[in-house]
């Protein structure tokens, strides 16, 4: 479906759209703004531009505020849209977007066999290539019996001054804490932040710096996704990682497993280069793609439940979750955050 071509000049590291909407748009180009590691999106952008010729414009964010500040981006351009496509690393921030009217409908050809519950019904965003939320340890300081099995244990005194997470206000951290608030409730996730912070919890610029601080005997266990862990390991860290439930603090079940969050890609409403937009779109929702996502350091899990065979992709305890409760009560996650884990 995407065949060469010609190649383009190879697209410029960004950090405004302003250079790639000059007056003289064309149909051939298209901006992208992308929460996704640009370790792990260059080479797909390299490659869709080099398969159609079309010159992609990519923005890319800060690791400290990751996803959050491309999503305030979005929501301050609203009546003047400069993006064309959005490419998150979650879909948390997709969705409040979706509610705030930045995105329009569009359903990718390349799409009708991802589950419907990683689909927006009316095409406002699709999703795909799962990462899980995860406990990262070093093996050799810190023995298995010693770690904690669900999140809220990390309340207990026996972690005090040995946890780091990155800002709960950012990224898949915010989307982790937004689930845990709409499965517990304001009050358990107020005395959770408590426990946190009296148990001497830090906080950090993002996922990758949680983990080089606990790399380098900083921190004893950190919160982070899995690709973060699979980089570190790769390059030869001593790091280990569990998937720890999402139990309610008490003791209360709530939904068994783990949380896996996928990324989300969608078209911008008011995108200037439409059909560009679209095969971008069909490009980045397609099996290919999550297969590559899958087979490089990142190691995403296909939703796709085919891919996963293929591949030999399992997740491990995957929880059952409502993306859509967890974002919307994100704000509310993020005043829980100033008012009670901050001070």
């Amino acid at each position: 479906m995407f065949l060469p071509t010609g190649c383009s000049k190879k697209p410029e590291e960004q950090s405004s759209a302003d250079g790639a909407t000059s007056s003289a748009t064309k149909a051939s180009e298209v901006v992208v703004y992308c929460s996704v590691d640009m370790a792990f999106a260059r080479p797909i952008l390299d490659a869709f531009q080099q398969r159609t010729g079309i010159d992609v414009h990519p923005v890319f964010d800060t690791e400290a505020g990751k996803t959050t500040g491309l999503v305030n981006k979005l929501l301050a351009e609203k009546q003047s849209p400069r993006a064309d496509v959005w490419w998150s690393s979650e879909i948390f921030g997709t969705m409040q977007l979706a509610r705030a009217g930045i995105l329009a409908p569009y359903t990718p050809k390349t799409c009708a066999d991802i589950p419907d519950h990683y689909r927006h019904p009316d095409g406002l965003w699709t999703a795909f290539g799962l990462r899980g939320r995860v406990i990262a340890y070093d093996p050799e300081r810190t023995q298995k019996e010693d770690l904690p099995r669900r999140w809220c244990d990390l309340t207990d005194p026996k972690y005090k001054n040995r946890f780091r997470m990155a800002d709960p206000r950012f990224g898949t951290t915010r989307g982790h804490m937004a689930t845990l608030l709409s499965l517990w409730g304001p009050d358990a996730m107020a005395e959770f932040y408590r426990g946190l912070r009296e148990n001497g919890c830090k906080l950090t610029d993002g996922n990758s710096q949680s983990v080089l601080l606990l790399t380098r005997g900083l921190a004893d266990l950190v919160a982070t996704d899995t690709d973060d862990v699979i980089v570190a390991q790769e390059r030869g860290d001593s790091v280990a990682m569990i998937f720890p439930d999402l139990d309610a603090p008490g003791g209360k079940r709530v939904t068994p497993g783990t949380l896996w969050i996928p990324c989300s890609a969608a078209l911008i409403q008011g995108a200037r280069h439409q059909e560009a937009a679209h095969a971008m779109l069909d490009y980045l929702t397609s099996a290919e793609i999550e297969r590559e996502l899958h087979r490089s350091s990142s190691r995403n899990i296909p939703v796709r439940p085919a891919l996963r065979i293929e591949l030999g992709a399992g997740a491990a305890a995957e929880a059952e979750t409502d993306y859509a409760a967890a974002a919307v009560v994100l704000e509310q996650s993020d005043k829980l955050v100033r008012d009670v884990l901050l001070p």
